[in-house]
């Protein structure tokens, strides 16, 4: 995934990589934070659990539709000046949250203004980084990278927990202190990619990537991507595929003056967020995504206050439980995915494995250890409705942006990223109004939304099923 035979590339591929995971994981890592010390909060005179259900819609709301705004000029501009425009606001906004707390501000309206533009300031950050991602790496194995890269929101969000469980938990500092150490941190992250972080090659550079990737293919199975897995009116697979490599192998004969003229058309057919709906799939992605979403953001926003309301121990630590599963859940989901070809025949069922441990949490009742207990069932839920989530959001939205229907269109990553993102961010949002009102059903509603999520899946595994009887079938 990393090796090149080109000078610096994989030195390069490395850095961009890194630099990449820890932008996004210290945002993160701001949002988990903030779950923890806001959970604390309610209570307070000016700061109930209606209102934090209003703070936290604005925030998922107002990140929904800036992704979806934004998103597509991320396409357009330096991908760079894209991220940090967004993650310095952020970094200075939480920072401001922490000051508020400090002075003990009592207008809970000054609590809702910030996080409104914390979530548009955090809006740039995945569309970008995505994007950077799909620049450095032109294989087909760069799924397989996004199902690692998709751990950075997990390990982020595990931080925010640390810092929480460590400062207020263990050394009973106020609750400023985690926000501090948070917005701290990402302002560093970003003054190491103010430096470092490049949009990508250079073209030169990029043109003989190609060139390797495309020589390295020839002596290769071709790898199926979900276009093709899930083409609904494809009458004979081998022979698309055939189709396919010879097509590529034609392009390789144009002179460098052609394709020079190519790129200049292919601005012209720049992907916007409208037609992006009907890119194939996209539409049934980002619908299930939602549901996944909001499932995520309920348990990551009131997981602590929940826990709390029935006087459980060791909240920050048991929360992470959600992110540490997630990470080989996500991992798993996206190798199986690549290496056997199927998408939605493995997403779904993992959605419907993780309803049933949440319905299992919601009337297991008291465990005889408490801790333990909900540790393991939190984790699993992670494994199953993490995975899924960190599937569709890396490795699901690049692969989704690279098919063949979207040739003619230079850069399409930034914009199917906010499609399916943008739409999914605002469905969590209005969930997190609803919320407040059904908390002792948590996991219930939350098992719901899981099912709905699979559902909108099912006319996609209906479509793989049949594609893989085809390739079963003797020639």
């Amino acid at each position: 995934m990393f090796a090149s035979s080109i000078a610096e590339v994989t030195k390069k591929r490395i850095l961009m990589f890194v630099l990449c995971f820890f932008q996004y994981a210290f945002l993160h890592c701001c949002r988990s934070t903030w779950s923890y010390v806001s959970g604390r909060m309610v209570g307070e005179d000016y700061f109930t659990k209606e209102y934090l259900g209003y703070i936290n819609f604005s925030f998922l709301f107002c990140y929904g539709l800036a992704i979806s705004i934004l998103g597509q000029f991320g396409d357009r501009m330096s991908l760079k000046v894209f991220i940090l425009i967004g993650t310095y606001t952020s970094s200075f906004v939480f920072t401001l949250i922490g000051v508020m707390i400090y002075i003990e501000a009592k207008h809970n309206y000054v609590f809702l203004i910030l996080q409104i533009i914390n979530g548009i300031g955090q809006s740039t950050a995945w569309c970008g980084v995505l994007a950077i991602l799909n620049n450095w790496f032109v294989t087909d194995k760069k799924v397989i990278l996004m199902g690692y890269f998709a751990a950075c929101p997990n390990i982020g969000n595990i931080l925010g927990d640390v810092y929480s469980g460590i400062l207020i938990g263990k050394d009973n500092l106020p609750l400023y202190a985690p926000i501090y150490l948070a917005g701290s941190s990402l302002f560093i992250m970003n003054l190491i990619d103010t430096f470092l972080l490049e949009n990508a090659p250079p073209e030169e550079t990029k043109r003989r990537m190609i060139e390797e990737y495309e020589k390295a293919k020839v002596s290769q199975q071709p790898q199926l991507m979900i276009s093709m897995i899930e083409k609904k009116y494809e009458e004979n697979l081998d022979q698309y595929l055939d189709y396919t490599r010879k097509s590529s192998q034609v392009q390789k004969k144009y002179s460098m003056s052609q394709m020079a003229v190519q790129e200049k058309n292919d601005l012209n057919n720049q992907l916007n967020y409208f037609n992006a709906w009907f890119v194939p799939n996209v539409a049934l992605y980002a619908l299930a995504f939602g549901c996944v979403k909001a499932v995520y953001y309920i348990l990551g926003f009131w997981l602590p206050n929940y826990l709390d309301s029935k006087n459980v121990k060791d909240v920050a630590w048991i929360t992470a439980m959600i992110d540490v599963g997630s990470i080989p859940g996500g991992i798993l989901i996206c190798l199986i995915g690549y290496y056997y070809n199927k998408r939605a025949v493995i997403t779904v069922p993992s959605l419907w494995i993780g309803t049933i441990i949440m319905i299992s949490v919601s009337y297991s009742g008291s465990f005889k250890h408490e801790i333990a207990g909900y540790m393991c069932l939190i984790f699993l839920t992670g494994l199953f409705i993490g995975g899924c989530y960190n599937n569709i959001s890396t490795a699901m939205t690049v692969e989704l942006s690279n098919q063949p229907e979207l040739k003619n269109s230079k850069s399409a990553t930034s914009t199917v990223v906010s499609v399916i993102m943008g739409y999914a961010a605002m469905f969590a949002a209005i969930n997190q109004l609803i919320v407040p009102y059904v908390e002792k059903r948590l996991f219930l509603y939350c098992s719901a939304l899981s099912i709905i999520g699979g559902v909108f899946l099912t006319p996609l595994i209906i479509n793989e099923v049949k594609r893989n009887k085809q390739m079963s079938q003797p020639q």
